[in-house]
């Protein structure tokens, strides 16, 4: 059975992230499931909205729908410039939204991504 390899993407103040990761140390040390929760959280919407451009987002979805490609093919099936691909790719890999497979080629790792807003604090 293929797992579902889902990302979560957010808006949290650090102490939020962090009495997160203490209450998972919690759970695991006493044995309750906490499960693997991949996560990445902003500090603000602004810096999220910014980060995630709608060619970002685009060039994520390309890769996930298409499979592994070189920075040049997917700078020539997007009609984008080459250098503007390598400042994306360069970006989203830090955020491992993008990562290389054995063979140098780019990948999107997760089946799912979801951005969670909260309307109300």
């Amino acid at each position: 059975m293929k797992r579902n390899h889902k990302l979560i993407i957010g808006v949290a103040t650090l102490e939020q992230s962090l009495k997160e990761t203490l209450d998972a140390c919690k759970k695991a040390k006493r044995g309750l499931p906490f499960g693997p929760v991949h996560r990445i959280d902003f500090t603000d919407q602004a810096t999220l909205f910014g980060t995630l451009s709608p060619k970002r987002m685009e060039l994520l979805r390309y890769l996930r729908q298409s499979g592994p490609m070189s920075a040049r093919q997917i700078a020539k099936n997007l009609c984008r410039d080459y250098k503007n691909i390598q400042v994306d790719i360069k970006l989203l890999s830090r955020l491992e939204l993008i990562i290389t497979n054995k063979e140098g080629r780019y990948i999107v790792p997760w089946d799912d991504i979801s951005i969670e807003l909260a309307l109300a604090a």
